[in-house]
């Protein structure tokens, strides 16, 4: 299977369907519109912010920090870290980059009843979302190797929003 068919095979398993082509469940019909952002992150390079109490409160949300301390000090590193790339990948995918309007505590990565990661907009993440029809964010996250990446798709209605132009 080449790079391109494993992609949109991890795509559709990701957003839950069996072809490339993801399409509505419930009345609807036809496809969803989604986008995607992506991250990946060094965890030794996200120590310094993961040790410092102020970093990590300038970051996450209390919520957020409650489970991370749980894990005592070497896991809570790698955690936050996915997590801080899950926000990043999640302002990619609202098409905003974080410092770009939106702010880290905007973006709270949450986790079910399975551990899976999810996202719950706050602020100005949630009126970007409302504003642009995106009705959910789906993630996937994975440590390994000293890295953390995480893959995060917005679905929903789309409504275009104004860019500003780029010089040429």
């Amino acid at each position: 299977m080449s790079i391109p068919e494993r992609l949109a095979a991890a795509w559709a398993a990701l957003l839950g369907t069996r072809t490339g082509t993801v399409t509505r469940t419930g009345t609807g019909t036809g496809p969803v519109p989604v986008r995607v952002g992506l991250d990946l992150l060094s965890i030794a390079r996200f120590e310094r912010i993961a040790r410092h109490p102020g970093g990590r409160r300038m970051v996450f949300r209390p919520a957020e920090l409650v489970y991370a301390d749980s894990l005592g000090e070497a896991r809570r590193t790698e955690h936050l870290a996915g997590r801080f790339c899950a926000k990043e990948a999640t302002a990619k995918a609202l098409g905003h980059g974080l410092g770009q309007g939106l702010g880290w505590r905007d973006i709270e990565i949450t986790r079910d009843g399975l551990g899976a990661p999810g996202a719950r907009l706050h602020g100005r993440a949630k009126h970007l979302a409302d504003r642009q029809g995106v009705t959910g964010v789906v993630l996937s996250l994975s440590h390994q190797d000293g890295l953390a990446v995480c893959v995060a798709v917005a679905h929903g209605a789309f409504v275009p929003t104004q860019r500003p132009a780029e010089n040429t």
